[in-house]
């Protein structure tokens, strides 16, 4: 809707600038013709801004995607993290592909197998850099510059790719036995944020990279935070709370002096 509104205010005001235009003269032939341009070009540049604002992601996208990046290598990463306050603290888990890290709970997005025809059509290259090659079903992608805008399109309809963040909480929270599954068959949770950047340079990667994460706030019941209070005391190596301020520094915590990871910040955006 946002979009529309846009894109209608653009035709409205070339045509009110054109109209104006016709008004002040006294032929009526002119005024006609020059309403009636008006209203075309209106429509026209009302269609074409709506064109290149894919996703409202905006022209700077649009042209570096169309042009500059056109043929470049992106590599893509689409990926919910959970916001878990308790005691006003925030709930970070051990990673399991960098050592000595805590980390929001969390992971990348997965696609499903419907949505190979519409990946092979914008040339999609399993990313596997960071030793991924048992999960080559994540959103964790390459695709050519010319193909960004499709697939962040395609993303945002939620066709044929998981959108529920609860697999990554069970997957790292319940099935490691940290918390009890009966305590959290149901829980609540609203997405609050969204933590995209646009096109930047990964010296980790060596190419360009999007980064895309939703932010989901879990809404906790006082059994459950008292559950997660005593998960943090039993698994002090592979849970801890970090307060905002640790968090925005990236602070070292735990006994072993564990680093926070990069994406910890997100959480508070």
């Amino acid at each position: 809707m946002r979009k529309i509104v846009k894109s209608l205010g653009v035709g409205v005001a070339f045509a009110a600038i054109a109209g104006g235009c016709a008004l002040a003269s006294d032929n009526l032939t002119l005024q006609t013709c020059a309403a009636i341009a008006s209203g075309i070009s209106g429509t026209a540049i009302s269609a074409l801004y709506e064109y290149i604002d894919t996703q409202g992601q905006g022209l700077k996208m649009w042209f570096k995607t169309h042009f500059s990046k056109r043929n470049s290598d992106i590599f893509l990463s689409f990926s919910y993290l959970y916001r878990i306050e308790v005691d006003g603290k925030y709930l970070m888990v051990a990673g399991h592909r960098i050592s000595a890290q805590y980390q929001p709970v969390g992971g990348v997005y997965k696609y499903y197998d419907e949505a190979k025809p519409f990946l092979d059509s914008i040339k999609y290259i399993v990313h596997t850099k960071n030793g991924n090659t048992d999960e080559t079903d994540d959103l964790r992608i390459s695709v050519k510059g010319k193909y960004l805008l499709k697939f962040y399109e395609w993303f945002s309809g939620m066709d044929n790719r998981e959108y529920d963040p609860r697999r990554e909480f069970f997957e790292e929270l319940i099935e490691p036995g940290y918390l009890p599954a009966e305590k959290f068959k149901d829980f609540k949770y609203r997405k609050v944020s969204v933590h995209n950047v646009g096109l930047t340079y990964s010296e980790f990667h060596q190419e360009d990279e999007w980064i895309h994460a939703d932010i989901f706030e879990l809404k906790l019941s006082g059994e459950q935070k008292e559950l997660i209070r005593q998960a943090v005391a039993n698994y002090p190596e592979k849970l801890c709370l970090v307060s905002p301020d640790e968090i925005k520094r990236r602070a070292q915590v735990g006994s072993d002096r564990t680093n926070l990871g990069t994406n910890a910040p997100w959480i508070l955006e």
